[in-house]
Formats: structure tokens, sequence, C-alpha cells
């Protein structure tokens, strides 16, 4: 039997299951995998019939109607629906160090046709012998739609707030142009770059729009049907962002005079998953933003661990 994802890849292997949207499928490379119905179809091998390949019964064929649909063989999968999943976070400590620490974060993904969807949002808080450490929160939404097998346009709008920072609103507006570097079933690496348009407002410094031209990738790797490599990254630079003070030297400067405006944010995830739903996560973060007055909260990296729940 043979697994035919919408982008043409191919896995043949055995149908294991299928429950609650997704279809389970093991294959002697990939192990056990689970896919989304809207993503793939299940056709059965070697000589597969034109009906089933068109989403139909085969004629004439000897299975019982009710082997048919519980296999899922020449069945239309349902219309396109979100998955993603749910992480957690927490750790407490008492004793000779004082310190709480939370992080929440939910992403989803659907997929239709030629246009794939993206939300992500992310609650991080800690704090240590009673002082705030990290107090910060943002969405995103990301469209992305293929102009080809190997280019997509994008258009991604985003908001944050960092309270230590003294960050109140952040608002971006990004659309660009990408490219497919890979798109296989388990690795999938996509580059591109496009222009930011920003409104910041925050404590000190004047706040107003700039505009930074930006660039971006992301990478996806399965390394088995249980453990997931995820790891994007984006470089933001702005020579000559009005409206926008930085800190120099302990002079406050604007950033079309004496300092520029630039960013760096990478983010990589190792998913462990320990059943079909819940999955353990280990992750990296690093930020730099330059545009941030006090020198001392221009840097955050963080290492989180999370048990995550896939729906």
């Amino acid at each position: 039997m043979e697994l035919h994802f919408r982008n043409g890849d191919q896995i043949t292997g055995t149908f294991v299951a299928r429950r609650e949207g997704y279809i389970i499928f093991r294959s002697p490379l990939l192990g056990e995998i689970t896919v989304p119905e809207s993503e793939a179809v299940l056709v059965d091998t070697p000589e597969t019939p034109v009906e089933s390949l068109a989403g139909l019964p085969p004629k004439n064929s000897s299975l019982p109607k009710a082997v048919i649909k519980a296999s899922g063989i020449g069945v239309k999968p349902p219309k396109p629906a979100w998955h993603g999943k749910v992480e957690f976070g927490f750790n407490q400590q008492t004793g000779r160090t004082d310190g709480t620490d939370l992080s929440v974060r939910t992403e989803a993904d659907k997929k239709s046709g030629a246009t794939t969807y993206h939300l992500e949002g992310r609650v991080l808080y800690s704090e240590q012998y009673g002082n705030k450490t990290t107090d910060n929160d943002n969405a995103v939404f990301r469209y992305r739609h293929d102009l080809s097998p190997d280019v997509f346009a994008q258009a991604q709008t985003s908001y944050s707030k960092d309270r230590l920072a003294q960050i109140n609103d952040d608002a971006e507006q990004n659309v660009g142009l990408g490219y497919k570097l890979v798109d296989e079933a388990r690795n999938k690496a996509n580059i591109g770059a496009g222009a930011t348009a920003q409104y910041r407002e925050a404590t000190g410094i004047q706040s107003g729009y700039t505009y930074l031209g930006e660039i971006f990738e992301d990478y996806t790797y399965k390394l088995t049907g249980r453990l997931t490599i995820t790891q994007n990254a984006n470089v933001g630079y702005s020579p000559e962002a009005r409206d926008r003070l930085l800190q120099v030297n302990g002079t406050t400067v604007a950033t079309d005079e004496e300092a520029t405006n630039y960013r760096f944010r990478f983010n990589t995830a190792l998913q462990g998953k320990m059943t079909e739903h819940i999955s353990l996560n280990l992750r990296f973060e690093y930020e730099f933003d330059n545009a941030i007055l006090d020198p001392h909260e221009k840097i955050d990296q963080r290492i989180t661990s999370s048990i995550g729940y896939g729906f």
C-alpha cells in the first residue's frame, strides 16, 4: 500500500489505523507516522485503478464495502482542518535559589490547496527572588501561497509585548517571497526575503514606524516517526530607522545618526512523541534587538523543556 501526499511524494508501507482525522501509517524507512487526512490519501498497490486515484472505490472490487470504508482505500479525505499542539512548561525552585519559570506555547497549521496558514502564540514568565526576569508574550499569523512547486509568497502579521524591555506594543507586518530548497516527506527547508513595517511604542523611546529588510529560513527534519527537529531564524536590518532612540556608550542617540536598527531571532526545538498526542519538547531560543533602550535587555536567550499535546 502507498501513502500519496498532496505535494506528490509517495511512501510505501502498511496502513495501521485512521483516528480523529489522522492516518496512521507504518513505513520501513520512517517507522510509524501520523499524517492529517487532508494531506494524504491511501492508495492500494500494485495495480491501482484510476477510480482509486480519483478518490472513488474501485469498480468490481472484491473487497467488501465495510473493509474499503474501514481502511480508507479510495475514500476522499475530509475538508482541511487545523492541526497543531499546545506546550506547557513549569519549573519552581526554593532553598538555595528561589525562582519560578512558566512557558505556554501553541501553534496550529492548516493547508488548503496551494495555501498554508500558520498560527502561533507564546507566553513567557519567570522570576528570581521575587524579581521578574522574563515577562513577555507574542502572537503570529502567517499566510503562504505556492506560486509554483518551488516558489511561494508569504504575508506575516505579529504582535508582541515585553514588559522588562519596556516595549508596550510592537506590531509588525511582513511580506516576502520564499524558495523551497527541500520539499520531501521527512525533510523540508525554506529560505526567503521580504520587507517588514514595524510600529513600536516603548518607554523612553520615541514611538513610531520604521521599515526593515528581512531574510528568513525554516527547517524541519523527521529523524524517526517519533523524533522531529524544527528550526527557524530571521534577520531584520534598517540602516535609517527614524523616530527611534538607542543607548550608545551611555548616550541616547537617534538610530539614523550613529546607530543602526537591527535584530536577529533564532529558535530550534526537538520534539519526541510519547503517544499519538503527547510529546516532550526541548527548545533553545536566542533573540537580539538593537532597538531596545536598556543594554541589558537587548539579548534574550533561554532553554526550555515542556510537555506538549497534539491536536
